[in-house]
């Protein structure tokens, strides 16, 4: 049976090549203090963990930003602003201090010599519902381009994210592999696109989404070469 040689690699961001939780905490708390000085009518009422369920309960309500991160968290300054019958005129200067903090990433050990090794052998692009910038990151150098949720209007796990990273590439699912974290918005939304699928279970925890199951279950990407090499074979 003639198989088809893989072409292009996509990776999700967060939690696959650094954790993304300590880095958004830190964002946040940049954040905070940059508001301090400048938004003091928003912290002397709100303090950084109740800032955070304002913009949960203001997601809740406004779910058509679910997609978009950035815009999401202009907009839920907007709404506290409005809340409290401040001026926005600060919101975009907030934004920017968060967004460069948001970028201060720190990767796995293994993703520095793994997409090294890779990016000689496929093509990779990078696949996220998140906000996280490739340049600015500091993974460019390994990826052709990236594709985001707010890109295509649409969070992972649908279809389309998938599609748009393979149409820009100008291959088909049959070439292409997903090299993802999340049981759900990862494995479970390529493999809807017809993709082939490699889970990075890097803490080792049970997986729960019945009904769906990856191609291939790993702890890191160290795995990920040989893996890849024998289903090319």
């Amino acid at each position: 049976m003639q198989t088809t040689r893989i072409e292009l690699l996509t990776f999700d961001l967060d939690d696959t090549l650094w954790p993304c939780k300590p880095t958004i905490i830190a964002a946040e708390k940049t954040l905070y203090e940059w508001m301090k000085r400048h938004a003091p009518m928003i912290t002397s009422r709100y303090d950084s963990l109740q800032m955070g369920e304002k913009r949960l309960e203001f997601v809740r309500r406004r779910p058509e930003f679910a997609h978009d991160m950035s815009q999401l968290r202009i907009e839920s300054l907007h709404a506290l602003c409005d809340e409290i019958g401040c001026a926005h005129d600060w919101i975009d200067a907030a934004f920017d201090v968060y967004f460069k903090a948001r970028q201060q990433v720190s990767l796995y050990d293994d993703v520095v010599p793994v997409l090294d090794q890779l990016a000689g052998r496929y093509r990779l692009a990078a696949v996220s519902n998140g906000n996280a910038d490739i340049v600015m990151t500091g993974v460019s150098r390994w990826f052709e381009f990236s594709v985001s949720s707010a890109d295509v209007g649409q969070q992972k796990p649908h279809a389309a994210v998938f599609e748009t990273a393979m149409h820009r590439a100008g291959v088909e699912p049959s070439q292409t592999v997903h090299i993802g974290d999340d049981e759900h918005r990862d494995i479970f939304g390529a493999r809807e696109a017809g993709i082939r699928t490699v889970w990075v279970n890097r803490s080792g925890r049970d997986w729960q989404h019945e009904g769906c199951s990856a191609d291939h279950h790993i702890r890191d990407l160290t795995e990920l070469p040989a893996i890849l090499r024998d289903m090319d074979a």
